[in-house]
């Protein structure tokens, strides 16, 4: 697999903001391996950049798939194009989505 690695930011408070994406799609690469294969989580961006997550990520975007599926499944829109938020925190990686309000308290922080 080609794709670039998504460096996370170590963010020090939540007032930081860590690193913003514009993401239209998630999806899982040999999402069912047999021994020895691993699967691996990557995130498309817009603009078509192609992101491979951290493992640390994997399960967040296994999350983000069911939940957009099921969303499409009961008739409502996808969750994507959305922005999210990436980084590492407390020596955690974290993937939140991003709103305009949560983008203008960091900025006033």
């Amino acid at each position: 697999m080609d794709d670039i690695e998504l460096d996370l930011p170590s963010v020090a408070t939540s007032r930081n903001a860590g690193r913003i994406l514009e993401i239209g799609a998630v999806g899982l690469r040999n999402p069912l391996p047999v021994d020895g294969e691993q699967t691996h989580a990557y995130v498309c961006c817009v603009d078509g950049t192609t992101l491979q997550l951290p493992d640390s990520l994997q399960n967040w975007a296994m999350q983000t798939l069911a939940a957009n599926f099921d969303l499409r499944a009961t008739g409502l829109p996808s969750l994507f194009p959305c922005r999210f938020e990436f980084g590492i925190r407390d020596g955690a990686a974290y993937a939140v989505p991003v709103t305009q309000r949560s983008l203008r308290e960091k900025a006033n922080a």
